[in-house]
């Protein structure tokens, strides 16, 4: 069983489903607005999104075994841990599970068409393992913006049905704060992306596969990742001006848990030269990933 939740990358399916958990019983319940779905269909919705995401690693993990044998051999299970037989049909059965959930859910909020969220997902993770990946920054965008619509399907499937005119200014500055902590998701994991080009770099040349670092080059990689980092900084100090001004000790979450610690991943960054180097630096940007996400709490909590 260890080796299928290793598979599956438990920890950050476990993200995931904590920050649809902190976005509602914080942030949207604190807020005292219209929700579409109830508590149980939430949970639903929970169970729909980490299936697709756990599809994704499986697949991905399928494809890359061989390269994997030297960027992390201690990592690949697929034909070791776990036969590819038994892979293959994970793969599927949460594929279902996923694409499932998202059907009865749009009938449930009486909005078909979104189920397609799901089913667009689930299709570009598999081109992605398929080949995409081998596009440089196109893939890593794919994967981050999967990243982010993680957050967005929160606002797709649980607010948007439920703007009627009477609500619809109240209910569009909930989603706007939504969209932001996307854009601010997508950044973050789109750097992240490019530092694991870097640090996967000797198995990706081995096997002529084309990523950010064997094309580029480590050093612009290095300036991409930085920049990114820098428009995440920028970009929350837009959301800081716009919506939190007035919450002192919200922005000094901001500034001490999340500008900081980014500075120094930039820092870091540009010293870095060895594997060991940039695994650390991708273990920093998913602790600020998870300390993003708690700054919706920080708002509710200490926001007033």
């Amino acid at each position: 069983m260890k080796y299928y939740l290793k598979l599956v990358r438990i920890e950050n399916l476990l993200m995931i489903a904590f920050s649809q958990i902190i976005l509602k019983y914080t942030f949207l319940n604190q807020a005292e607005i219209l929700q579409a779905l109830s508590d149980w269909k939430y949970f639903l919705l929970i169970i729909a999104t980490i299936s697709i995401a756990a599809a994704g690693y499986i697949i991905n993990d399928i494809y890359d075994v061989d390269v994997d044998h030297i960027n992390k051999p201690d990592k690949v299970y697929v034909g070791t841990h776990i036969s590819e037989k038994n892979a293959y049909n994970l793969y599927f059965i949460l594929n279902i599970i996923g694409v499932g959930l998202g059907f009865y859910l749009s009938r449930a909020v009486g909005k078909p068409s979104i189920a397609a969220v799901f089913v667009i997902c689930s299709a570009l993770l598999y081109v992605y393992s398929n080949g995409l990946k081998q596009i440089p920054l196109v893939g890593n965008a794919v994967i981050a913006a999967l990243a982010a619509l993680s957050i967005l399907v929160v606002g797709l499937f649980n607010i948007f049905p439920f703007i009627f005119d009477f609500n619809k200014e109240v209910m569009f500055s909930i989603l706007s704060v939504i969209i932001d902590y996307a854009v601010l998701a997508f950044l973050l994991h789109f750097a992240r992306e490019i530092i694991k080009t870097i640090e996967d770099i000797e198995g990706d040349k081995a096997f002529e596969i084309t990523t950010v670092a064997s094309y580029f080059g480590i050093t612009v990689s290095k300036i991409i990742t930085s920049i990114t980092l820098l428009g995440f900084i920028g970009y929350a100090c837009y959301f800081i001006y716009y919506n939190i001004m007035h919450m002192p000790y919200v922005i000094g979450y901001f500034v001490i848990l999340l500008f900081l610690p980014i500075l120094f991943v930039i820092f870091k960054t540009i010293r870095a030269n060895s594997k060991e180097d940039f695994s650390f630096i991708s273990k920093l940007l998913k602790f600020i990933m998870l300390a993003t996400i708690l700054s919706l709490a920080a708002i509710v909590l200490i926001g007033n």
